[in-house]
């Protein structure tokens, strides 16, 4: 009886294994469907392919607040790669120490492609050529492209016959303010971010035009700077066209001169260069760096996606153009070597 009952229970679980394996006889076993997709992510791998950012949201870290240039060329660019990807891409605004702040946020991230920091060289490079940040900006990140660049930073006062005339020293060009900088040296007060491109070209002048500026730091959002040299604590200020341009053309604003190599279309003010201050130059260009050690793979698709918008999206550029700004590629391959040499050579002009 005992054998009977043992035969019976044997030939019905033989029965139910089988009638599992006929009811998913489309399936490949579990052993074997784990292997396949091994083997589909090492293809994917060794043709550097990569289904990112299919996870999840990506944040991107900036170091601005909102409505400044830096926020304004992310928000475009991002807009367009959320629609190319079909995926959200969050751009969080955290400012701090000129951008040090953010840098140090994503440093500390994982490198699982899921956070990146925009920024601009205008900062980034400056501080790493003075020495005020003990990380580098070319070498502990993982680049990944650049997509514009800005040659428009402008030196304003305050006019005599606008809405804050009462703050105005009645400068209408340059040599005004220099003349009274040099009869009346550290009185001037020029509004300064430490560590950024402000402090590097109000440092040039200084050093080319032989006067002493009091710098102040009033604060690194282009809103907050504004806001204390239309309140009367600052006397100059250098800022990218796009923040002073509707002052200007309103009235309430003087430009003493562009930072730009060039005459730049569409601004119809003397560059430095022009007025004989030719090291009064720079030009910020935007970049997107991941946390090191994050996939290549990942990190050239977007770099990818990016070419295709700087490149071939028209709607792009003129939102760029807008801002008197110009869509600029970059491969990491290329960051990696320009970058360190304009380091270079912006400690070359600090020292020299």
């Amino acid at each position: 009886m005992k054998r009977l009952i043992s035969a019976v229970l044997a030939t019905a679980m033989c029965l139910s294994l089988a009638a599992c394996g006929g009811s998913n006889s489309g399936s490949a076993p579990a052993t074997t469907a784990a292997a396949a997709a091994s083997e589909n992510k090492e293809a994917a791998a060794s043709t550097g392919e990569t289904d990112w950012p299919s996870a999840g949201t990506v944040t991107v870290i900036l170091p601005y607040g909102a409505g400044g240039d830096t926020d304004t060329y992310c928000r475009q660019l991002f807009q367009r790669i959320s629609e190319k990807t079909g995926q959200t891409f969050v751009v969080t605004n955290t400012e701090g120490g000129s951008g040090i702040v953010a840098a140090m946020d994503v440093l500390n991230r994982k490198p699982d492609g899921y956070t990146l920091l925009f920024n601009h060289t205008g900062a980034s490079l400056v501080q790493e050529a003075i020495g005020s940040v003990d990380f580098s900006y070319t070498d502990d990140f993982a680049n990944c492209c650049t997509v514009a660049i800005d040659q428009t930073y402008a030196l304003v006062a305050v006019a005599k016959d606008g809405e804050y005339g009462q703050y105005s020293h009645g400068w209408e060009n340059l040599e005004d303010m220099l003349a009274e900088a040099k009869a009346n040296p550290g009185t001037v007060r020029y509004s300064t971010v430490f560590g950024s491109t402000t402090e590097y070209v109000g440092t040039m002048l200084e050093k080319q035009a032989g006067v002493t500026f009091d710098n102040i730091d009033v604060g690194t959002s282009a809103g907050d700077r504004m806001a204390a040299m239309l309140g009367g604590q600052v006397d100059i200020l250098a800022a990218n066209y796009m923040n002073v341009k509707d002052y200007i053309e309103k009235g309430d604003l003087v430009c003493l001169g562009i930072m730009s190599d060039e005459p730049v279309e569409g601004i119809d003010f003397p560059t430095f260069v022009e007025q004989g201050y030719d090291k009064v130059v720079t030009a910020k260009k935007y970049e997107i760096k991941f946390p090191k050690g994050t996939d290549q793979a990942i990190v050239d698709k977007l770099s990818s996606l990016c070419k295709e918008v700087v490149t071939e999206d028209e709607s792009y550029a003129e939102v760029l153009a807008t801002y008197f700004a110009q869509p600029l590629y970059r491969d990491a391959e290329t960051m990696n070597v320009e970058d360190p040499a304009e380091v270079e050579a912006l400690k070359e002009g600090l020292a020299g």
